[in-house]
């Protein structure tokens, strides 16, 4: 399969049809500053991060993603993410009882080490870099896997009663292999849950450039709800569940793309201030604080468009539930 650096595209990989274009949309990564175009499938919804010539390199992640001494955020801000990370576990634990569950790039793995302290087999897949943090930080079985391995995963088939892409599917240079390989080690009848953010919500139409989840290229693959419903519903599961992904995330992602309106050319600046506990001496300042300046205009804003999206399913980010047929 063709992946999103490979600029001979012509059939969208998540539909497979004829119907990719190019946009006129161009969009810089808030960390380099490179510019990247996008395609958008007119069939799907979907659209795909182009002009990399390869898998994004560390260089587009920073520092922060995986640290053995500080959280990706600041004290507070890790404290909100863990706890609702625990709440997630609790949700999968109550609902679906899983006895094994697979996490595909499970960050901090506070998912993990929540339904581990309930008795469940933890499990993540991540790549080799991230695999040897975890493996030295937390307490959960880690398989290291290269971006290039295509032989499938080291897993019996059926293995799992649970698989989890929790803001990971995006990031796939192929999420519809991995797909494919997690439904081969999923036990028939039980339960796959994607989180990705939607490029079909409201915030996202603000403008594709100044969307805080648009996160190019971190972000290989933007997916619409539409497009990811039909790709589970191709691969043979039954949707049991469309729900709003992530209130913290839909909420911010209202806040940090309207203040991106008053600094286009200095996005996610209060993001960046708050990753990684940024020290205000190397903060951009001016443009932090136009967008600290101007949240008396954009948090009721965002406020309102948060509620409007939950109310019509076009969520910021969305999660879907599926069971394997």
């Amino acid at each position: 399969m063709n992946t999103p650096a490979d600029h001979s595209l012509s059939a969208c990989p998540i539909c497979q049809q004829n119907t990719l274009y190019k946009t006129p949309q161009t969009c810089n990564d808030y960390l380099t500053k490179h510019t990247f175009t996008l395609l958008k499938c007119h069939a799907c919804g979907c659209y795909i991060t182009q002009g990399l010539s390869q898998q994004p390199s560390a260089d587009y992640y920073g520092t922060a993603y995986y640290n053995s001494k500080a959280g990706k955020f600041s004290p507070l801000i890790e404290t909100i993410f863990r706890f609702n990370h625990k709440r997630n576990a609790r949700f999968f634990y109550q609902n679906f009882r899983p006895k094994t569950i697979l996490e595909i790039g499970c960050g901090r793995a506070y998912i993990l080490r929540e339904l581990k302290q309930l008795g469940v087999q933890v499990y993540c897949l991540e790549s080799a870099d991230a695999a040897e943090w975890i493996l030295q930080n937390q307490e959960v079985n880690v398989v290291s896997l290269a971006t290039e391995q295509a032989n499938g995963w080291p897993f019996e088939p059926e293995f799992f009663q649970l698989i989890v892409f929790w803001h990971v599917f995006e990031h796939l240079a192929d999420p519809v292999t991995a797909l494919e390989q997690a439904t081969q080690v999923l036990e028939t009848g039980k339960v796959l849950c994607i989180s990705v953010p939607n490029v079909s919500s409201f915030q996202a139409q603000l403008g594709l450039a100044t969307w805080f989840h648009l996160d190019v290229p971190r972000h290989l693959f933007h997916f619409s709800k539409k497009g990811l419903i039909e790709l589970l519903e191709k691969h043979d599961y039954e949707i049991l569940k469309v729900t709003s992904g992530d209130a913290i995330q839909n909420l911010f992602g209202w806040f940090q793309s309207l203040a991106n309106l008053f600094t286009p050319r200095a996005t996610n600046t209060l993001y960046r201030f708050l990753q990684g506990g940024t020290p205000w001496r190397t903060a951009a300042k001016l443009p932090l604080l136009i967008q600290v300046f101007t949240a008396i205009i954009w948090v009721p804003i965002g406020l309102l468009g948060y509620v409007i999206e939950e109310v019509t399913g076009r969520y910021g980010t969305v999660t879907v539930f599926a069971k394997k047929k």
